[in-house]
């Protein structure tokens, strides 16, 4: 049976339809890589898409808090180590006992521990992207007043100079003598006592001697006393007296006395006198010139870093501690610090919590990696404190025990920034940074894998192979054109044409 001729070209219109439609398709996968516009069309596959997704959304999410987090713990990592570095030259520079002034009356090293003190001051203060990385949680306020204000003060508020100034009248006292008393009860008798129940100036500890004909006892009764008596004048060249001193900081030094039957030649001898008599008054002189000497010395250093921990060492519920005055050469007690008369040197979050949970970045379901740091952290306060500390003097070269004064305060520094100091160092922060980097490091790594290998099956489903969307797009335009022709054959029969 014959086809009629309207019914061919209706299928063939269905055929140039449809082929035009599936023409469409491929070029829009063509243009947008896609095998489909939709989810729907994706069949089966279509909800492996949706969680591959959805997954992989996640852990973008994630590599871009870490990146955020890697900047910060980068600079972390690169300030940190530039104080470290300015703390180990400082504490190779205090090992030198050169003691050479400059035309301001200081060394070169306290030079240097001036620019040091400035330079990590300054450090402390580092920004990144808006953000304080020194300040703990509080990552808008700067962490650090200026280290002028620090040291100087600024309008009414006291700095450390004048802190450490008054804390050094109290322990010396008015006379110089680190607030004990010396006396004669009798002619062959020798008292010393601190001058009241205070924190200031010299504590008696303990007293030792080898001096024949010379009874020593103590320290008794409150404020502690040490007697001395000279019941034979029997003591022999070389034979000691050694009294132990505790200083502010906690540090010990023994005053000793040398007996010597010569006209002393240093420092801590006394003559042997004729008579018992002589010889008590002899020791007294040379005890009484000893508490001057080792005033000046030992006590002033130990003075200068007891006022850097009273100054620098607060927390929000322990202010900063000043001498209670004026007076300050008859004090006896400390007062809290107010932010109107004293610099406050870290502005920074204030809190016992861990520094390092202060800044805390959530890198997958289960891991979250701090990274937090505070410029009042131990190892920061430490450095700060003794590089003020060491350039806080003056020396001249008329002093006497300008040398000894100068030996006391750097050998303190060389202990206080030694890595076995039994504080924690800045050493012991790098390895807290470095170890919160590592983590990030690895999790980054692990999720730009796993988002590659999700993406990978995404685009198998979802993404149209152009090559063979080509060759379809091809093959249809041929068919589509042999149409066509098929179309135009059709249009031109006609009956005549046909008989």
């Amino acid at each position: 049976m014959a086809i009629p001729i309207s019914t061919s070209r209706s299928h063939i219109y269905q055929s140039i339809t449809t082929s035009r439609a599936l023409s469409d398709d491929l070029q829009r996968q063509l243009a947008t890589g896609l095998k489909s516009e939709t989810y729907g069309d994706l069949g089966l596959d279509r909800r492996r898409v949706i969680e591959f997704n959805g997954d992989i959304s996640q852990l973008q999410g994630y590599v871009r808090s870490i990146d955020q987090a890697n900047v910060r713990v980068d600079i972390l990592d690169q300030t940190l180590t530039q104080i470290f570095d300015s703390v180990s030259t400082s504490r190779a520079d205090s090992l030198s006992t050169n003691f050479e002034l400059n035309s301001d009356g200081q060394t070169l090293f306290q030079s240097e521990a001036h620019a040091r003190f400035q330079d990590i001051a300054t450090i402390l203060n580092t920004e990144a992207g808006g953000r304080y990385i020194y300040s703990g949680a509080e990552v808008t306020t700067k962490p650090v007043v200026p280290p002028d204000h620090i040291l100087d003060g600024v309008g009414g508020q006291a700095g450390f100079k004048q802190v450490a100034a008054e804390r050094q009248l109290a322990d010396l006292g008015a006379d110089l003598k680190g607030r004990v008393t010396l006396s004669q009860p009798s002619v062959t008798e020798i008292s010393i006592a601190e001058d009241g129940t205070h924190p200031f100036g010299f504590k008696l500890t303990g007293v030792n001697s080898t001096v024949t004909g010379l009874t020593a006892a103590g320290p008794t009764g409150a404020p502690p006393q040490l007697d001395f008596e000279v019941t034979a004048n029997t003591a022999q060249d070389g034979e000691e007296i050694t009294i132990a001193l505790t200083l502010p900081d906690g540090t010990t030094t023994d005053l000793k006395l040398t007996a010597r039957t010569g006209a002393p030649e240093h420092p801590g001898e006394f003559q042997i006198g004729a008579s018992a008599t002589d010889t008590t008054t002899n020791i007294n002189v040379a005890i009484n010139a000893e508490l001057l000497r080792l005033g000046e010395t030992e006590l002033r250093a130990a003075s200068q870093f007891e006022a850097s921990d009273n100054f620098f060492n607060f927390d929000a519920t322990n202010p900063p501690q000043r001498v209670d005055g004026p007076p300050y050469d008859t004090a006896t007690a400390l007062v809290d610090a107010t932010e109107t008369d004293t610099v406050f040197w870290y502005q920074g979050e204030l809190s016992s919590s861990n520094p390092r949970s202060s800044q805390t970045v959530k890198v997958d379901d289960y891991i979250s990696v701090d990274y937090g740091v505070r410029a009042n952290e131990e190892a920061f306060r430490n450095a700060l404190q003794n590089l003020a500390v060491a350039s806080l003097d003056t020396y001249t070269t008329g002093d006497a025990n300008g040398q000894d004064r100068y030996n006391a305060v750097r050998s303190r520094v060389t202990e206080n920034l030694s890595i076995n100091s039994g504080k924690q160092g800045v050493e012991s922060i790098i390895a807290d940074i470095a170890g919160a980097d590592s983590v990030i490091g690895r999790t980054k790594e692990r999720h730009v894998t796993h988002s590659n290998l999700l993406q990978t099956m995404v685009d198998d489903v979802q993404n149209a192979d152009i090559y063979e969307v080509s060759s379809k797009i091809l093959d249809l335009q041929t068919r589509l054109q042999a149409t066509y022709q098929t179309i135009g054959t059709l249009q031109s029969i006609s009956l005549v044409n046909f008989i």
